[in-house]
Parts: C-alpha cells; sequence; structure tokens
C-alpha cells in the first residue's frame, strides 16, 4: 500500500467502526421506540360471534361490538365462532351456527372481507410482514455503508490530513512564484 494512502485508510476503518456504534444504537433504539403489534410470533386470534347477533342486526340494534379494522402477521390464523343460530360468512369462509371457521393469513395485504355479522357488512384487515432478527439485521447492514461514508467524507473536511504537507506545498509554490 502506498503510505500517501495509510492516513486515509485508517481514518475509513476508524469511521467505519464509529458507523457502525451510531447505526446500532439508531437502529435498536427505533425498534424499541416503534414497536407494534407486528413485533410478535405468529399466532391464533378468535372472533366469537354471540347469539343473537344476527336478530340484532335485522332489528337494527347495536350488535356486539367487533374492530373495525384488525392487524395480523404473516402467519397468524384467524378463528371465527359462530354461537348465532344462523350461519354466518366473512369472506371465503362458511361458519354454520354452533362451529368454526379458521382463515389463514398467508400474504401481507390489506384486505376488505364481507361479513353478515357486522352492520357495515364487512371488516377490515390489515396483514403485515413480521419484524424478525433478519429484517432488523437488513436494515443495520444497509444503513452502515452509507453512513461510514459520509461520517469519512465529513471528518476529512473537518479534521483535514496532512496539515504539514499541505502548509509545506503552500511554501513551495510561493518559493517558485517569487522570481530570483
Amino acid at each position: 500500500m502506498n503510505p500517501k494512502f495509510r492516513p486515509y485508510v485508517k481514518r475509513l476503518l476508524i469511521v467505519s467502526l464509529a458507523a457502525l456504534i451510531f447505526v446500532a444504537i439508531i437502529n435498536e433504539s427505533a425498534h424499541f421506540l416503534l414497536k407494534d403489534k407486528t413485533d410478535r410470533t405468529p399466532e391464533t386470534i378468535e372472533i366469537v360471534i354471540p347469539a343473537g347477533t344476527a336478530e340484532k342486526i335485522a332489528n337494527g340494534e347495536p350488535p356486539p361490538v367487533f374492530p373495525d379494522e384488525m392487524v395480523f402477521v404473516i402467519g397468524d390464523t384467524l378463528t371465527v365462532k359462530n354461537e348465532d343460530r344462523l350461519d354466518h360468512e366473512l369472506g371465503p369462509l362458511y361458519i354454520p351456527a354452533g362451529s368454526s371457521a379458521s382463515l389463514q393469513m398467508d400474504d401481507a395485504n390489506k384486505y376488505t372481507l364481507g361479513c353478515t355479522f357486522t352492520p357495515a357488512k364487512y371488516l377490515n384487515f390489515d396483514v403485515r410482514q413480521r419484524t424478525t432478527i433478519v429484517s432488523r439485521l437488513q436494515a443495520f447492514a444497509l444503513a452502515t455503508p452509507p453512513t461510514a461514508m459520509f461520517f469519512f467524507v465529513y471528518s476529512l473536511l473537518v479534521f483535514p490530513l496532512d496539515k504539514k504537507s499541505h502548509k509545506a506545498t503552500k511554501a513551495q509554490r510561493k518559493n517558485q512564484d517569487i522570481p530570483s
């Protein structure tokens, strides 16, 4: 390696380590501050349709409260248990009275499914990608190199290398400009 570049390589290694630490702190802080419903393992979520739901909807009475929007992660299973005396439907699920049916959440997307047990006649679902250690490491790996480059460039601007040689070069230029 050319000795001229040795201080730059040393600086790059130092700022890369600093960037690694900086990105790790920011990445993990953001993860813990912004945790939401998708930071979990897949599970089974159950909705129960209580007895008398169909009658209440038909009579215009307020039925049991179901969430307007539900958030799932890929791999969750929605189980709908029908305790009503009438059969109900939720999207592709047909739930006979006194039974239950399940729907596997396989794709991340926003869904609006038609249903017979809410006054609006639909139920919104939001299926999200699960936050995993792999996705966190990917964010870390994508953020570190550009951060290191920014740190390197700014460190050269704030703390330039070769101040002595820079001054010596200026003096040599001055000496060359002076006629003898």
